[in-house]
């Protein structure tokens, strides 16, 4: 299976493993919208005052691609490999490693935006879910909800996970993506993938019983450069990945119909080698492979509201560099996170054999990624460059860095600066879009 866009892996749901997991009482839940925002994040700020409080995101207002609701801040201070012992207790293991690997990497720190911000009608979805979903199948799925978070007051790892991955992206999406799979001098090829989703899990309309077990279906097609293009990907995807196959089907324009396969995930590569399936997304499962726990929460520097590397006017050339992406457009705050573990279980085997997962609290996005291989040795970290469209309102997990500091090679995936349209969003689908017969006709039909 070739390479795929990582918006298919928005795609590939959870399987998170837990041995155990109650309702939350309705006393408990009645601090969501309280002392917790809708989705669970604490509303107060930090002592120190560097957190503020939680108050709506971004409010809700008319956006342009390239715009930057934060362009007039400033710097508040610069973060160099001199300096960086003096803020080792907010840097990731990742981060640290940049800094030691690197002699030119910096990290420029801005005020904290908590920015985030989502439909009130998701929010009241994710306060309904609060006192009646509950996992199922030893933490590979979870029943009783159709949209919202399913855990906003979560008790154990498996449930943080599953927030992740069941967070609002819309209805659905179409349009290209692009990705740069860097060699060590820095040269890179660009690879173009058209991608058509429908999340139908988190549609307003979806009912637990019209979504029938299901989370989302896909699209995707690679068509540049040419000899990574002439395949094309379907997906039907269940929340429970465990209990029900993923339908995958592949066509061929050589061979001229649609087939399917088997699915392909775990640690399959991808990106010259420089990413594997389930880093898709920064994570999309299964869990199986892994025991989690679940560390606690922490004041962390991560990537937020980095408008900057979403602006058309710059070109691929602009942010991609040597060893490390351009960081003067990126942006790094101070949020608190969860913090998550996961070790390779007795038994299994995967090429990490261990993995720390930092999710922002007021997304419950994967912001940052430690990554040790089979010797224990640190070999790979990841970040995600979030931003807010506003007028939708979304947390978008977007364009991501993934290090390999072994090779001093990074993969960067979800650009579109220099595509002339944005990604569309809020996309409306139905499950009949996506067929074996629909992808013979995405496959050889001209994208928009």
């Amino acid at each position: 299976m070739k390479t795929s866009a990582s918006w298919l892996l928005t795609v590939l749901a959870l399987a998170p493993l837990a041995s155990a997991a109650a309702k939350v009482p309705t006393a408990e839940a009645a601090q969501l919208g309280q002392n917790l925002s809708p989705i669970g994040a604490e509303v107060a700020g930090n002592a120190a005052g560097t957190i503020p409080k939680w108050s709506g995101g971004l409010s809700q207002q008319s956006m342009q691609r390239g715009d930057n609701p934060y362009a007039a801040d400033a710097v508040l201070y610069t973060i160099t490999a001199q300096n960086m012992a003096k803020y080792a207790d907010i840097l990731s293991e990742g981060h640290k490693a940049l800094f030691a690997t690197f002699p030119d990497y910096r990290m420029k720190v801005y005020p904290t935006r908590r920015s985030a911000s989502y439909p009130p009608w998701f929010y009241e979805a994710t306060r309904q879910n609060a006192t009646r979903v509950e996992l199922t199948n030893e933490g590979y799925g979870f029943c009783c909800a159709a949209q919202g978070y399913p855990f906003p007051i979560p008790k154990n790892g498996t449930e943080v996970m599953w927030n992740h991955i069941m967070r609002y992206n819309t209805r659905g999406l179409r349009g290209y993506l692009d990705s740069a799979a860097t060699a060590a001098d820095g040269s890179y090829v660009i690879q173009r993938d058209y991608v058509q989703l429908s999340f139908v899990y988190n549609d307003r309309e979806a009912t637990v019983d019209s979504l029938k077990g299901m989370n989302l279906y896909a699209l995707q097609k690679t068509v540049a450069p040419p000899n990574l293009a002439g395949e094309a990907h379907l997906l039907h995807v269940p929340i429970d990945r465990i209990k029900d196959q993923t339908g995958v089907w592949v066509y061929n324009n050589t061979v001229g119909r649609a087939r399917r396969i088997g699915e392909v995930g775990y640690d399959n590569p991808l990106y010259d080698g420089l990413m594997t399936h389930d880093q898709l997304d920064m994570f999309n499962g299964p869990l199986d492979r892994y025991s989690i726990k679940l560390i606690g929460k922490k004041e962390m520097l991560i990537p937020y509201n980095s408008y900057k590397l979403y602006d058309p006017r710059l070109k691929y050339r602009d942010i991609v560099a040597k060893g490390h992406i351009n960081q003067e457009l990126a942006r790094y705050e101070l949020h608190r996170v969860w913090v998550i573990d996961a070790e390779v279980r007795q038994g299994f085997a995967h090429r990490y054999k261990r993995r720390r997962f930092y999710l922002d609290e007021d997304s419950w996005i994967v912001h940052a990624e430690d990554i040790y291989d089979e010797r224990e040795q640190f070999w790979r970290c990841a970040e995600s460059h979030s931003i807010n469209f506003a007028n939708l309102p979304v947390m978008i997990n977007g364009v991501q860095v993934h290090y390999d500091l072994q090779s001093r090679r990074y993969v960067i995936i979800n650009m579109s600066n220099e595509e002339p349209k944005m990604m569309e969003f809020d996309l409306a689908g139905k499950p009949g879009d996506y067929t074996p017969a629909t992808l013979k006709r995405f496959a050889t039909a001209q994208a928009n």
